[in-house]
């Protein structure tokens, strides 16, 4: 072999085949790996060398071993394969053909736990290890992607010129591209990602259904509506891909996604999200809020059986494009406010320094969630580590009460469940309570198991019980 890959990627799946585009694209010489499975998956590498021309120089392979033998030392790898027990077989086979001072990389979408594991589990061999989230999709993947990377600091240095190259550009030309922390801090942002994902896809899909009620079922005016917000500060990829959803029809004239299936998918990343919000004490109710509507979505047997049963009849009611362009706009900086103090928080619980300007700064491009609003929050948390603290939220929001309420009662009287929009106005509402209700559920906690609690103005830690337990 005359000249050997300077990266290895494993997998050629949607993402792994469009990484290794976007890599090729910036004249890397290629060693590509996918495994062979008779009558399911054979010469896969091969078909995708032989696809495009900008695989003139790389490699292909189905033997792991010839695999990595074909990669210059210290070798640089990539893994873009499912999460879970893949990711683990194929680490433990590599640990025996790498070397001490070759960099192993998990772009799938792993746990961060796992990824701390498997930082052990080679560190004695001496094989470097990082977690880096991917997020961008297929068309990020190839295009750039945002790349979210966390685990052995020396390694980073070592790839941090190559995947700037390959990674997606913010408005200033600045690579969406970082090293987050020790361990799995790069997976442990992309989940709080996607947990915000979650939400933003819930907030339009309820914007949606609230729209279709307005307009009386308009697909057309529904989409021109939603269309006209990405000329604000409403503007995200989301919204556009929503809005350029709603313009395809199918050969009878009927708007193609009413023949899809009300059913949600999920891919374990919003619930981990969900899982550790809970763990960690840092509320995260707008992702746990959209992860319940795709498990009720779910249950579409259920909810026509159920159905039947319901006699709740709609009532008249009114409200405004602008009151709810302005409700939905709020939602979003309240769905941003968790995710960020959810990294907040997991930095104190897991001993990290992750900077939130420079998290909002890579997902401002590349990404799912980019957005105006990631936009304006990769230059506010310069200033401010608290999406409420900051003034621009604090002023539209003390002035929306009337569009909250005027929302809610619309839903409400048309009989459209709103989870992640009445989430929103609930967090902010106890967020801002100075005296909230919990000394009831402390008394009672009291009452039944004498747990005790703290006394106003009480200086000492002791607890106390009430008179109850006398």
């Amino acid at each position: 072999m005359d000249k050997k890959g300077s990266w290895g990627i494993v997998g050629m799946g949607v993402m792994g085949a469009s990484l290794s585009r976007n890599f090729a694209s910036h004249g890397f010489k290629l060693s590509l790996y996918n495994r062979y499975v008779k009558g399911k998956e054979e010469k896969v590498a091969l078909k995708l060398v032989r696809k495009f021309n900008l695989f003139d120089e790389s490699l292909a392979f189905e033997s792991l071993e010839d695999f990595v033998n074909s990669i210059s030392t210290p070798r640089k790898l990539i893994l873009m394969l499912p999460a879970g027990q893949v990711i683990d077989e194929i680490i433990h086979k590599l640990k025996f053909l790498l070397e001490k001072g070759d960099i192993l990389i998990d772009g799938g979408n792993s746990h961060f736990n796992d990824t701390e594991k498997r930082i052990l589990f080679l560190k004695e061999n001496e094989i470097q290890f990082l977690g880096m989230g991917v997020s961008g999709g297929e068309k990020g993947a190839l295009e750039g992607p945002s790349l979210m990377i966390g685990g052995d600091r020396r390694a980073y240095e070592t790839v941090k010129k190559d995947l700037n190259k390959i990674a997606g550009r913010d408005s200033n030309g600045n690579p969406c591209c970082s090293f987050l922390g020790s361990g799995g801090a790069g997976h442990y942002i992309k989940m709080v990602h996607n947990g915000i994902e979650y939400a933003e896809m819930q907030l339009l899909a309820e914007v949606f259904e609230l729209l279709m009620t307005f307009f009386k079922l308009d697909f057309k005016l529904v989409q021109k509506e939603l269309e006209s917000w990405q000329n604000s500060s409403s503007d995200s990829y989301l919204l556009r891909i929503t809005s350029t959803i709603l313009t395809f029809y199918d050969s009878k004239g009927s708007n193609f996604i009413s023949k899809i299936l009300d059913h949600a998918s999920n891919k374990r990343t919003g619930a981990w999200a969900t899982i550790n919000g809970a763990a960690i004490g840092s509320p995260n109710s707008l992702m746990t809020a959209a992860l319940h509507a795709r498990y009720i979505s779910s249950m579409k047997s259920k909810r026509i059986e159920f159905s039947k049963t319901s006699n709740f009849t709609k009532k008249e009611s009114s409200i405004s494009l602008k009151q709810l362009k302005k409700v939905y706009d709020l939602c979003r900086w309240i769905n941003h406010h968790q995710g960020f103090d959810m990294i907040n928080t997991a930095c104190k619980e897991y001993n990290w320094k992750i900077d939130l300007a420079t998290v909002a700064q890579i997902w401002s491009e590349g990404c799912i969630i980019k957005s105006k609003l990631m936009e304006t929050l990769s230059k506010s948390f310069c200033s401010s580590s608290s999406i409420l603290k900051m003034k621009r939220f604090q002023n539209s929001m003390n002035k929306s009460q009337k569009d909250w309420n005027s929302v809610i009662n619309y839903a409400g009287n048309n009989l459209i469940p709103i989870p992640c929009i009445s989430t929103s106005w609930n967090y902010f509402l106890a967020m801002t309570q100075p005296l909230s209700n919990a000394n009831l559920i402390q008394a009672q906690r009291d009452f039944f198991g004498a747990h005790g609690f703290i006394l106003i103005n009480q200086k000492e830690n002791s607890l106390n019980h009430g008179p109850w337990n006398k």
